[in-house]
């Protein structure tokens, strides 16, 4: 009764009064829980006013003996209705009818019993945290729950580290082929990222449980491990929700998906046995039936992607949006050299102007073709060296195949000589057949042979033309040939006209016959010596 009379002079000398201003509350926190949110100015009181009364008055209550018992009573003065919230026969702060939401079903002794059973448990939580026994209790085994988590980490570390080691001897086995394709690369990119994935959320889940029930050993952290734990719960229930939810969808995409690998690998087998030479596809020939495949391939996933994409779960929403967006604006900005690229190896691939093993010249750079990609096109020189050509450099340039005429053949070397009118041409035809006969690695068949290409002012152009075996020894075999012309013509009294010269000389310009001896050097005197 006492209280009660304290509790009613107080708002007769003041007469309560609720603010209709409910946006500036400021929130009373004990033992970090939120006990009560003050809204109302209340007889001049504000809220910020209102609240430092009120933990004033939790600051005198005292920190020793029995818990006193917190209860609420509500008051009526004239037309104004509260309830006080009071702690034994102390006044601890009053609930107007400003503090509540009236139109939303809210009542002062609703509010006021719910903020006294907020305000019990934190003073509980106070007491019980200046307890040395129980801080002693909740230290020990925060520390054991550490070491346990240690030691799982420690557990995970070693099997990612088992699980790397077993990825590495994979990749040191033969390749995973299925239909034709080594799908080995792929494979150990997936177990990796799944293993990348599977050790990080198991690292994260253990780290949470561990700091939830580190954070719920403790009274005043209690309220941190509720909430931590209510938003890991909220999250997995949200992932539940949106799994189950689009499970028939994820099932329809897979479906499509599986559909699409089919054909892939049906129309892959089927271009593959064009490309091997079993099978006959109308417009389809060897040498572009690799391209074919790829593009083939590529278009049937493609339509099987972009059928299965509504279907994928979150692709209406706005990340899957700007990630498109993203995606398909650095593929327009960077694609461009690309796709001409691109394009520019369909049409050498197309038009079949080179293949793997033809002896080409392209510019300046001459070998034998190993590869002929959709971007660029890899040649081998007689030098060893490999020549990386971008494809729009041979579609606009010219080409030289020195096999494809000769197909089977062998591939064809030429060389000029020039000779003078005074030697008979039937003799220079027989000297430059003799000399393709003689040389190593030119072909009997098909029959080396001479054209005259020119009657110039000083002398007649002669070309001889021959096939040799092998077409990367097309250079070597050129070169034994010039040295077996040389030899042949400097041995029959035949001179070559080069260089040009203005007047016939006196005697004929021969090189040394191979039978010659070559003429010893003369030895240099030493400065001031006699020569002995």
């Amino acid at each position: 009764m006492t209280a009660m009379r304290a509790v009613s002079a107080l708002l007769l000398s003041l007469a309560l009064a609720a603010g209709a201003d409910r946006s500036a509350g400021v929130t009373l926190e004990v033992a970090n829980r939120k006990i009560f949110t003050f809204r109302a100015t209340v007889v001049g009181s504000s809220p910020a006013e209102r609240l430092e009364s009120a933990r004033a008055r939790l600051e005198q209550l005292p920190s020793s003996g029995p818990a006193e018992k917190i209860e609420t009573h509500p008051l009526q003065l004239a037309k104004e209705r509260g309830t006080a919230v009071m702690v034994g026969p102390r006044l601890v702060f009053i609930v107007a009818d400003g503090d509540v939401d009236l139109q939303g079903g809210e009542t002062t002794e609703g509010v006021a019993g719910q903020a006294a059973r907020m305000l019990a448990e934190a003073l509980g939580a106070e007491r019980e945290q200046r307890s040395v026994r129980l801080l002693l209790r909740s230290l020990l085994l925060a520390a054991m729950a550490t070491a346990i988590m240690a030691g799982v980490i420690w557990l995970f570390v070693r099997a990612r580290r088992a699980a790397h080691l077993g990825v590495a001897r994979l990749r040191r086995h033969e390749g995973v082929r299925l239909g034709g394709v080594d799908f080995g690369p792929i494979l150990r990119s997936t177990l990796r990222g799944l293993t990348f994935l599977l050790f990080w959320t198991l690292l994260i889940s253990v780290v949470e449980v561990w700091l939830t029930y580190v954070l719920s050993l403790f009274p005043l952290t209690r309220p941190w491990s509720d909430a931590l734990l209510g938003s890991v719960l909220g999250l997995l229930k949200g992932l539940g929700r949106t799994l189950l939810g689009g499970l028939p969808d994820l099932l329809t995409a897979i479906v499509i998906l599986l559909i699409g690998r089919a054909i892939a690998g049906f129309v892959s087998t089927v271009v593959q046995r064009v490309e091997q030479g079993t099978a006959v596809l109308p417009g389809v020939y060897p040498e572009t039936a690799s391209a074919t495949r790829r593009i083939l391939v590529g278009a049937v996933w493609l339509v099987t992607i972009a059928a299965a994409y509504p279907y994928l779960p979150g692709s209406g929403s706005e990340a899957f949006k700007a990630l498109s967006l993203v995606v398909g604006l650095g593929l327009s900005l960077g694609s461009t050299g690309i796709v001409a690229q691109a394009m520019s190896g369909l049409v050498v691939i197309y038009s079949r102007a080179l293949s793997r093993g033809d002896c080409v010249r392209i510019g300046e750079v001459e070998g034998v073709v190993t590869e002929v990609h959709l971007l660029s096109t890899r040649l081998l020189t007689v030098q060893g060296e490999e020549v990386t050509i971008p494809n729009t450099v041979v579609v606009n340039g010219p080409v030289k195949n020195f096999g494809r005429a000769t197909k089977g053949q062998g591939a064809l070397v030429s060389t000029r000589v020039s000779v003078g009118y005074d030697t008979p041409w039937r003799k220079v035809h027989g000297l430059l057949l003799d000399a393709a006969r003689e040389t190593p690695g030119i072909r009997g068949d098909p029959a080396p042979y001479v054209l005259q290409r020119a009657l110039d002012d000083f002398y007649v152009q002669y070309e001889l033309f021959a096939a040799v075996e092998n077409p990367v020894d097309r250079p070597v075999a050129a070169s034994a040939l010039h040295g077996r012309i040389q030899d042949g013509f400097n041995t029959a009294g035949v001179q070559l006209m080069a260089p040009h010269y203005v007047f016939q000389p006196a005697h004929r310009v021969l090189g040394e016959t191979p039978s010659a001896e070559p003429a010893p050097a003369e030895r240099p005197v030493p400065a001031g010596g006699n020569g002995h």
